[in-house]
């Protein structure tokens, strides 16, 4: 057997497999002598049939499987030996001249087009990287204001027959009291208004830093981007689309959606590269750690009343939770990247930019 790679260019090659006879007869003359023993052939006792019989009926499909497996195998190895990284999956070049016949043996020539990953540089990553961070504060006015809405949100309508006709609702607001208290944290939790106040206060700040490390994330994201220049067989890519699609898809339809195709590949090699050039790795306690995270702050969502959930609940729920394979696998992708924006974060420059609740959230709101 022989094995060839055709460089096309950087990125695209074709890899030509010639299968000799010798190469592949051997193992459908076993895998018909196995066939026989398990084939059912009305008029024959199982493990009775004929090979010769079997190799009539059978023969060209048996080949065939053979021929796949060899074929396969091979490829699989060369990719292996020669380390090559590739961007989806090679796809076989068809040849309709090619005939099967299974009591004519021949030599074949077997080729695949693949498309090889581009060499990644990501030269951003330098202090002189300057990326905006905001910093959220909730002064007064802000507080204020969501104490105005939280009184109206558990006020009392004071016009329920004409809503019942259609008209707008009229609501007088609750005061700020201890059954407002009760009402939003449940009894007795907070005790004050002056408790109560922090209370919102904390929940908007919390509320606030969340979302500003979203944006800050976002803006590494951008940055990388933009300043990452990547080139992709595009040819290919588009063929591998359409090649692994399940259902029938036009060249249309991958030409539209294939520049968000390539935006989520281009991410990957960069953070892939990232993580290889500075052996950022996931150890299995730290995807249990994260996935304890996630699930520990999902659990305080539902408990407003902020009575606090036992860890050794928590713990078991968790263990539960690991024991299914696709919430191991996004809780690894989750602390991955988690550990790839703090590297990415601690090599540039963090410019932390002072921006009110308002500002930030209308902003937002308008982009």
């Amino acid at each position: 057997m022989n094995i060839n790679r055709n460089n096309i260019d950087d990125l695209n090659a074709v890899i030509s497999i010639e299968v000799k006879k010798e190469d592949y007869l051997p193992k459908v003359e076993k895998a018909i002598a196995q066939a026989k023993n398990t084939i059912a052939i009305k008029g024959f006792r199982k493990g009775h049939v004929p090979a010769g019989l079997v190799k009539k009926m059978y023969g060209n499909s048996i080949m065939l499987d053979e021929l796949n497996k060899t074929v396969t195998d091979a490829l699989n190895g060369y990719i292996a030996e020669q380390q090559l990284e590739l961007l989806g999956r090679p796809l076989p070049k068809p040849n309709d001249s090619v005939e099967f016949d299974v009591n004519n043996p021949i030599d074949f020539t077997f080729e695949y087009e693949i498309g090889l990953a581009p060499a990644v540089k990501v030269d951003v990553l330098a202090k002189k990287t300057k990326v905006s961070k905001p910093l959220i504060t909730i002064d007064d006015a802000t507080l204020d204001s969501e104490l105005e809405k939280l009184a109206k949100r558990y006020g009392t309508v004071t016009n329920e027959e004409e809503v019942k006709e259609g008209k707008e609702a009229v609501v007088q607001p609750a005061e700020l009291n201890q059954d407002l208290f009760d009402k939003v944290y449940g009894p007795e939790v907070v005790k004050s208004l002056e408790e109560f106040r922090e209370r919102v206060r904390k929940e908007l700040q919390d509320f606030s830093d969340r979302s500003a490390e979203n944006k800050f994330k976002d803006e590494l994201y951008l940055t990388l981007m933009e300043n990452t220049e990547i080139k992709f067989p595009d040819a290919f890519l588009k063929k591998f689309i359409q090649a692994s699609n399940e259902k029938p898809i036009s060249m249309e339809q991958i030409e539209q959606e294939y520049p968000e195709f390539t935006k989520g590949l281009k991410w990957n090699l960069i953070t892939g590269t990232i993580a290889k050039e500075n052996n950022l790795k996931v150890e299995f306690e730290e995807v249990k750690n994260f996935s304890r995270q996630q699930l520990s702050a999902q659990l305080a969502m539902y408990n407003s009343a902020g009575t606090g959930i036992e860890d050794k609940y928590i713990d078991m729920l968790n263990d539960s939770m690991m024991a299914k394979e696709d919430h191991v696998k996004k809780s690894y992708d989750g602390a991955l990247e988690q550990k790839l924006f703090t590297f990415i974060e601690s090599q540039v420059t963090v410019e932390e930019k002072a921006t009110s609740f308002d500002e930030f959230f209308n902003k937002k709101a308008e982009a």
